[in-house]
């Protein structure tokens, strides 16, 4: 389908009259104006708006409907900006109670919540209002224990069906003795039980209370197994997620490797051991179950493996939730607050004021990693619009924050400083990716939240603006590390990893384009970026006499310095005064006719698509989409290098690095 086209398809294995449909929908900056909405070719369709560009334009919407659907044939739902509004009466929690549904989660001897009729009423959160489709959370506490609540997601459909997402969550912020709590975890709706499962729930996890191929519940009338399919080309020009080229065949053998059936707590696609080094399929601007999702086109395999995943990310001791607004923490309330022990989170910090949540106890989930850490529940959000994925999101976000040190951080500013220990470079860069995604999704009606998050974000582009660009600082475009790889003499240069400050710059390339920053910092913002991307757009220079060669671009190491104390804090290095200076240091050859990448291992030019090669990608199509100096020809060196092509296609099967310019055929 044409790239541009705003579309959404849908198709159900067992077809039917008036089945609904719910989807997410990210859409291209001022196509959907304010005062704007859009309409669909079917007649039962509502368009609800959560999130605006900064001009006002519609930035992401939630979608519902009812149509008639062919067993397994694919409808095509038309979707088209008018200035008409809609029409129709939101439905309620009243027509929701009018159901006569009813709901409870039992966790062993913990005890049981329990919705009738009257609990309804209150729900914790209006998620979506509208004439097709309303929804909201609803939670209540299991038994009397001080950390176990039960939780619902619920979709109410004109016509009477209900849809269900269900979960046990241990992960409140501050309460005394967290620990681990074990029982038979039993769901039962409209009197009928749907999951019954032995469930081990350590500190700060969370479960989804279902498996198999059964994802979510439904109530008055089976499951109308209905499955969304996005134009996943408009998706990438919306910006919400980058650019990839890779075209991801329905053969590929890489679904085989994708999650298709949820176990609560289970692996699913993330690693045994989440700070093992080396490709992993989780790291990434988006992890691959995510990108397959957009590489294929929209394939069903990847839209539940993102699902899948999503879900997955529950077992990790990330969940603290606080107990006081029941809601993910806002960094300006805990300035000083840092994680304590018991979660199984690596590298965690200290505090100024010895303020720590409390230890827990009882056994640990599994290790977390905020350097090693995919995107979580972020696509998940994007394409099925369920809130649940939204607090994941959300909720790593601020785990990400717990863990630094509070000095670091710069109290509740939330700097990911990349020379830290608690982060390193890549942890930087993917915590700065993650409160990017997170402050992207969060509805703008959630002021409170979104604004600590997006303050935070400018927090950080001024830091580093601050410290890179108002005072002399690397010329070369390289952010400090936290590592020395030599032996720490003074004499030696300062050698770290390149592939790492790729990380950071693509993750700030990628927070430009989702707007999420204040507009105060805008200048800042872009001559931060102008120098940033020099650290990809000259290290991919022609190779004559002065300038680096392109062709060795990629390595598992290179000089940022001349010598290992280089003072980063005052600026005065001493630096190398650019990237020939840093060439001829290295003995890296001028060009002299040759256009061949070079490199083994990590570099070699054949696994582009794991390697260093592949992880440059994102970092130079960000610098050319923004404009940054010499960077539609480091573009051209780069992918018109005579072994470039033959290499290009292992990009379709394992797309994460795969990133091209916008601006580019």
């Amino acid at each position: 389908m044409p790239a541009g086209s705003l579309r959404l398809d849908v198709a159900s294995s067992q077809g039917g009259t008036l089945l609904p449909f719910t989807a997410g929908q990210a859409l291209v900056q001022g196509q959907v104006p304010s005062g704007s909405t859009v309409a669909a070719d079917i007649p039962n369709f509502q368009f609800v708006v959560k999130n605006r560009w900064p001009d006002g334009s519609a930035k992401f919407a939630i979608m519902s409907g009812r149509t008639d659907l062919t067993a397994n044939v694919w409808k095509t739902i038309g979707l088209s900006v008018t200035t008409t509004a809609a029409t129709g009466t939101a439905l309620s929690t009243a027509d929701l109670a009018a159901t006569g549904v009813t709901a409870s989660i039992q966790y062993g001897s913990f005890g049981t919540a329990t919705w009738n009729a009257g609990d309804w009423a209150s729900p914790a959160q209006t998620v979506v209002s509208g004439p097709e489709m309303s929804a909201f959370t609803y939670r209540k506490p299991i038994g009397s224990d001080a950390h176990l609540v039960a939780w619902l997601e619920v979709r109410t459909y004109k016509g009477g069906r209900v849809e269900v997402m269900p979960w046990i969550e241990n992960g409140y912020l501050r309460v005394a003795s967290p620990t681990a709590k074990t029982g038979t975890a039993t769901f039962t709706l409209g009197g009928t039980q749907r999951f019954s499962q032995s469930l081990a729930l350590m500190n700060h996890q969370r479960a989804v209370l279902a498996s198999g191929t059964t994802l979510t519940h439904w109530y008055g009338g089976a499951d109308p197994q209905v499955t969304p399919r996005h134009n996943t080309g408009y998706l990438m020009l919306t910006k919400l997620v980058p650019n990839y080229f890779g075209v991801t065949s329905s053969g590929s053998t890489v679904f085989s490797s994708l999650a298709s059936s949820y176990t609560p707590l289970a692996q699913a696609n993330y690693e045994t051991d989440m700070s093992a080094t080396g490709y992993a399929p989780g790291i990434g601007l988006l992890p691959l179950w995510d990108v397959v999702y957009l590489s294929s086109g929209g394939d069903p395999r990847a839209l539940r493996a993102v699902m899948i995943n999503a879900y997955a990310a529950g077992r990790y001791g990330t969940h603290f939730r606080d107990e006081t607004t029941n809601r993910p923490l806002l960094f300006s309330s805990y300035p000083n607050l840092v994680m304590g022990d018991g979660s199984n989170v690596n590298a965690v910090g200290g505090s100024d004021t010895g303020t720590y949540t409390p230890n827990a106890s009882g056994g640990s989930p599994p290790l977390y990693d905020s350097p090693h850490h995919p995107s979580m529940g972020y696509m998940a959000y994007l394409v099925t619009g369920w809130n649940y994925f939204l607090e994941e999101n959300q909720l790593l976000a601020t785990a990400n924050y717990l863990k630094l040190s509070s000095g670091v951080r710069k109290q509740a500013k939330g700097i990911f400083e990349s020379s830290s220990g608690t982060n390193i470079p890549r942890g930087a860069a993917w915590g700065i990716r993650s409160l990017s995604q997170a402050a992207t999704i969060t509805p703008d009606a959630d002021t409170a939240l979104r604004n600590e998050l997006t303050n935070s974000l400018t927090e950080n582009v001024s830091y580093y603006h601050g410290r890179y660009v108002a005072i002399s600082n690397n010329p070369l475009g390289l952010v400090e590390p936290w590592d020395h790889m030599n032996d720490n003499t003074t004499a030696n240069p300062w050698q770290a990893h390149i592939w790492q400050d790729d990380f950071v710059t693509q993750s700030f390339g990628y927070l430009k384009d989702l707007q999420v920053t204040s507009s105060s910092v805008a200048t800042k913002f872009d001559q931060f970026l102008a120098w940033k991307y020099k650290a990809i757009v000259d290290r991919l220079g022609p190779g004559t006499a002065g300038t680096f060669n392109y062709r060795y671009a990629a390595a598992y190491t290179m000089y940022f310095a001349p010598r290992n104390d280089a003072n980063w804090n005052t600026g005065v290095g001493p630096w190398y005064a650019n990237w020939g200076a840093a060439a001829v240091a290295q003995s890296i050859p001028v060009a002299n006719g040759q256009t061949s990448l070079q490199g083994s291992s990590g570099s070699d030019p054949g696994g582009m698509q794991i390697g260093y090669w592949g992880n440059m990608h994102p970092a130079i199509a960000y610098a050319v989409d923004h404009g940054a100096s010499g960077a539609n020809e480091a573009w051209d060196r780069l992918t018109g290098a005579s072994n470039y092509a033959p290499n290009k296609a292992n990009f379709n099967d394992l797309p994460i690095w795969g990133v091209k310019p916008r601006t580019r055929n």
